[in-house]
């Protein structure tokens, strides 16, 4: 795992320990806050921030690819290539569960797209390269994170998360050296991959009823490894995964090429812009078992 990944994964890890605290407040019975009397037995409560609440929500969203298949080093190196832009993007189903005033603790599940193609970038070069790479898939994402509202009664959010990505490949073509010799025919086929991820974004959330809400999010997610049948693209690839037996790629965060030039790796990830909306509603089980807890302590004394 490389310096870059480590600090994305330490980030992700910081938002999904940070409701633990705010979670520990919320259940001493003390600190507990009821909105009124009567409605402690449905379980209504009071939180610093109306999106804070049970929910369920969906999103659409456009994904943009970047990795081995696109860049060396750093993503949109050379520009923005639209052939990595997924405008099928993805499907993702929500639930929401609220931990404390300001917190939302987030299951999501996700299915989608990607695509990736280096083709028009190589072309465009002053010296045109020929070692050209493409694919396609299809993917299922299962994953967890916080979603946390630093400001009372304002929609800004930060999110953090841990997820699991499951790809079909369902094609890539890859040109090749052997030798330093270019190969007549490309690498063809399809294969799979499973990728630890780590999740990072922002968004802003719009109240438009008491139970609707529609929200806008850019995130950031990161493969946390790159290597034989964990990555997105299918690049590096290994023997078993070709009829044509050739180990391609490297599998090191850094390595010299053919012909002695440097290469930094990049872990597969891609870029997420969507639109969300949500239906959420504000009783709590584990609360109203709370206030009874409470209300039962209080009658003792």
């Amino acid at each position: 795992m490389n310096h870059r990944s480590q600090i994305t994964l330490l980030l992700a890890i910081a938002f999904l320990v940070m409701p633990l605290a705010t979670m520990a407040q919320a259940y001493v019975p003390k600190r507990v806050v009821w909105r009124n009397k009567p409605n402690s037995g449905t379980g209504l409560y009071t939180t610093h921030n109306y999106f804070v609440s049970h929910g369920i929500s969906i999103t659409a969203s456009a994904l943009y690819y970047f990795g081995d298949v696109d860049n060396e080093g750093v993503a949109f190196t050379g520009g923005f290539n639209e052939e990595n832009l997924s405008y099928g993007g993805g499907l993702q189903f929500t639930y929401n569960l609220p931990a404390g005033n300001h917190c939302n603790i987030r299951f999501g599940l996700m299915g989608g797209t990607l695509r990736g193609n280096n083709k028009a970038k190589f072309d465009a070069l002053e010296t045109p390269r020929d070692d050209y790479r493409k694919f396609q898939s299809y993917f299922v994402q299962p994953a967890v994170g916080v979603q946390y509202y630093p400001f009372s009664q304002a929609g800004f959010y930060l999110y953090g998360g841990l997820a699991a990505t499951f790809s079909i490949i369902s094609n890539f073509e890859f040109w090749y050296y052997q030798q330093q010799v270019r190969q007549e025919e490309p690498l063809t086929g399809k294969t799979y991959g499973i990728l630890p991820m780590v999740q990072l974004g922002i968004g802003y959330s719009w109240r438009l009823s008491e139970k609707w809400s529609m929200s806008a999010e850019l995130m950031l997610q990161e493969g946390l490894v790159d290597h034989h049948y964990m990555n997105l693209d299918a690049y590096p690839l290994d023997p078993s995964q070709n009829s044509k037996n050739v180990a391609l790629g490297s599998t090191s965060a850094t390595w010299t090429g053919k012909n002695g030039e440097k290469h930094t790796r990049w872990n597969d990830g891609w870029f997420q812009v969507g639109i969300t909306v949500s239906y959420h509603w504000r009783n709590c089980e584990h609360c109203r078992m709370l206030n009874k807890y409470q209300s039962v302590r209080m009658r003792r004394r």
